[in-house]
């Protein structure tokens, strides 16, 4: 992570730290009201929960490392070198099945069984 992201990360937990207590603190001071209001939350409090979270999401973003490219042929070339194939199970299913030459086969075991 760079310097930057780290301070965007680390400010953006406090704002949100700060907008939960500021959350905590509005819902105590409505507990002790003697008038029973349905009032939210402040849009201040709103705000800057969501400005905390994108601005974390932003700090995120800036400590991911860089995209590479991926190929799919040079991986699966890579896992069957190695033993461990991705589509081994497509290559061990049993191929079609003549149903009529089975049937077939059944018919004339049965005769002859009898």
């Amino acid at each position: 992570m760079s310097a930057l992201s780290n301070i965007i990360t680390a400010i953006s937990l406090l704002l949100l730290c700060h907008a939960g207590f500021s959350a905590y603190e509005f819902s105590h001071y409505l507990k002790h009201l003697t008038i029973k209001s349905n009032a939210s939350l402040p849009i201040d409090i709103i705000v800057e929960t969501l400005f905390s979270i994108s601005l974390f999401g932003v700090g995120q973003v800036l400590a991911a490392p860089k995209l590479q490219p991926v190929s799919f042929a040079k991986w699966a070339k890579q896992m069957e070198k190695d033993g461990n194939s991705p589509f081994a199970y497509l290559e061990r299913r049993p191929g079609f099945a003549n149903i009529q030459k089975i049937r077939a086969d059944y018919k004339d075991e049965s005769k002859a069984l009898k």
